[in-house]
């Protein structure tokens, strides 16, 4: 069954599959303190659905399983960014349809994959950004990649850019094993940041984040950040 639903999702364009349970993620607390220190800025949504975040059960209760999956945005340019004529840097990701409708379609037709091999209790939902679950530290605990010191998901095949995606089931399926972190003494995020986002390993204040003001705020950089 498990092999199945992985040759399902590679025939439809995703890059990896890795399943973990659908218990509560480790990094719960951490995300709770996080949040506490305001280092989400204006962006409540992540409040107001924390309680659902670090817990799994609560997002779809009777879940057993979480298919994590990795799509990569690779492309032959070696640098993350490309330059456009008229509008300056464009990050790699906005280069293409936007990632969340390619997604969708594949999501939708693997969820009903799921379904057809659970049988007609099985219920399951499907996320691209959009549901409330720590997708990162599940990514890891299912051996998609291991989060690095920029707080984002690493993996060894596929490097950084890589959209992440679940669907979480009442299929129980066959765990995979974790991924273990693998930056040891690198600090090259944190020196690479131009905002210092990254305030320590591990830690990000998304309030310093090009990323968070260009795209979450929908406004302008602040004139010590350009």
């Amino acid at each position: 069954m498990k092999a199945a639903l992985q040759q399902r999702a590679l025939e439809l364009g995703f890059d990896d599959c890795r399943i973990t349970s659908a218990a509560a993620p480790q990094s719960a607390g951490q995300f709770q303190n996080w949040l506490a220190g305001q280092h989400h800025g204006e962006m409540a949504w992540l409040e107001r659905n924390a309680e659902k975040r670090v817990d799994p059960q609560k997002v779809l209760p009777g879940a057993k399983s979480v298919i994590c999956l990795a799509t990569s945005y690779q492309a032959e340019k070696p640098s993350s960014i490309i330059h456009h004529p008229s509008s300056g840097q464009i990050a790699r990701y906005a280069r293409f349809t936007d990632y969340h409708d390619v997604l969708a379609e594949k999501l939708k037709n693997l969820t009903g994959f799921v379904n057809q091999l659970g049988g007609a209790d099985t219920s399951s939902l499907w996320y691209v950004d959009t549901g409330p679950l720590l997708e990162r530290d599940l990514a890891q605990r299912a051996g998609l990649g291991f989060v690095g010191k920029h707080t984002n998901l690493i993996s060894r095949r596929l490097g950084n850019w890589i959209f992440l995606s679940e669907i979480i089931t009442t299929l129980e399926l066959e765990p995979d094993a974790p991924e273990k972190n693998h930056c040891g003494s690198c600090t090259r995020c944190l020196t690479a940041c131009p905002t210092n986002a990254i305030t320590a390993p591990f830690q990000l204040d998304a309030r310093k984040c090009i990323s968070y003001l260009t795209i979450e705020l929908k406004g302008s950089i602040p004139l010590e950040l350009r």
